[in-house]
């Protein structure tokens, strides 16, 4: 998740705040095995719920990049519980060499005959592929599900607000 939102600029703590809101938004659908839709019902209520629980400052903000996301053909995939053998959302993983512990924003494996474990990291921004800090983040999450699962195929990608 987030650094918390009292660091930084009053901008970083709003965007913070944002993106913990988004976060716990994500999370609520996915354990919910369901892909809302744009428009009013579960993801409108979640999206309250969790500006309100952040502090984020606009519940539509929230829903609306919660359900561009969720709608995405990118995306939609590593939401639909029908074609993942196993999901989970903000894994705590110990890093590779430093025992340091990592918490993965959603880590999924897909289901069939050769499954694939994928490292997801939500980042608001639209493309954080260009932060080498991010890139390095991600790099560590995808050595340390390796590190757990040798000789299977591990990915890893960054989810963005944009929903790509």
């Amino acid at each position: 998740m987030s650094a918390p939102a009292e660091r930084g600029t009053p901008a970083d703590a709003a965007a913070a705040c944002l993106g913990q809101a988004v976060h716990r938004v994500l999370e609520w659908a996915a354990a919910q095995r369901e892909r809302p839709a744009h428009g009013a019902g579960p993801l409108a209520s979640w999206a309250a719920a969790a500006a309100a629980e952040f502090g984020a400052a606009d519940a539509a903000a929230v829903q609306a990049i919660a359900a561009r996301i969720l709608s995405s053909p990118q995306c939609a995939p590593f939401f639909d519980a029908d074609n993942l053998a196993w999901s989970g959302n903000e894994v705590p993983l110990a890093a590779v060499g430093s025992g340091q512990v990592l918490r993965i924003d959603r880590l999924v494996c897909t289901a069939g005959s050769e499954p694939t474990w994928w490292v997801l990291d939500y980042k608001l921004g639209a493309a954080p592929q260009h932060n080498p800090a991010y890139r390095e983040q991600l790099a560590a999450y995808r050595r340390a599900v390796q590190a757990l699962q040798p000789g299977e195929q591990v990915r890893a990608a960054f989810i963005s607000g944009a929903g790509e």
